[in-house]
């Protein structure tokens, strides 16, 4: 029986949708960039920011090109420049309200998966730990988390923002498993991404738990051996069977 269960956030302990194309979120961050002194019209700063993320994740995995490493930027970086080509410098306290005011317009849905209250507390009854390893912007994702309640339920959390790479890098579950001292073989990754998830901890020589939600991506290979496949979030504390 594992000692340690770890989990994929969006699409596997909560459902979320966000829409980042609406007109209606880029008028009130242009009205909010406004107030600040960067003067945008809506249209333009939706432009500019899509075409600043491209260009850092492009920038990012050109830097780690030939390592094998999958990196991730800091959206945080992204406001900033977009501030600063307005000829405005802010905190990073104002930055960290612009990143919440984006989430906050741009969220029209999240909550957590009927069962997951019930999941957590039935493992730490058990005397095991939950923790959380997220492909997430901790400046959208920590807020939300305590919104959620996670905070009170998780024994610890690593963020890909945080770290800089992101699943499927197996240097991702390595830098969880050293900072809570876990043991890859005592542990079990559930997500609903086959390849993030599944493919991931494979490589690390953990064992995983697949659960398809309606935000998993398609499926594209088969899942690893060490995978187990599962319908309901409750299934995962449910023994391997051969």
């Amino acid at each position: 029986m594992y000692q340690n269960y770890i989990f994929d956030l969006y699409g596997t302990l909560a459902d979320i949708h966000t829409n980042e194309q609406k007109a209606y979120l880029w008028k009130k961050m242009a009205c909010f960039f406004g107030m600040k002194g960067a003067v945008y019209d809506f249209r333009e700063m939706k432009k500019r920011y899509h075409d600043l993320v491209r260009e850092k994740e492009k920038a990012a995995m050109e830097r780690s090109a030939g390592n094998g490493s999958v990196p991730e930027i800091q959206i945080g970086e992204v406001f900033a420049q977009m501030y600063e080509e307005k000829g405005v410098r802010v905190s990073d306290g104002e930055i960290a309200d612009t990143a919440r005011m984006f989430r906050a317009v741009s969220l029209e849905h999240l909550t957590l998966f009927d069962g997951v209250d019930q999941l957590l507390d039935a493992i730490h009854a058990a005397g095991k730990k939950a923790y959380l390893l997220s492909n997430a912007q901790a400046l959208f994702t920590a807020p939300e988390i305590r919104m959620l309640g996670l905070d009170r339920k998780l024994d610890g959390i690593l963020l890909s923002s945080d770290a800089g790479v992101k699943k499927p890098d197996p240097h991702f579950y390595r830098m969880l498993l050293e900072k809570y001292h876990l043991s890859p073989e005592e542990s079990v990754m559930t997500g609903n991404d086959d390849l993030a998830d599944c493919h991931g901890a494979a490589a690390v020589g953990m064992d995983s738990i697949y659960i398809c939600t309606e935000q998993s991506p398609e499926r594209k290979q088969p899942l690893p051996e060490s995978c187990r496949e599962i319908t309901n979030i409750l299934q995962v504390l449910e023994e391997k069977t051969e």
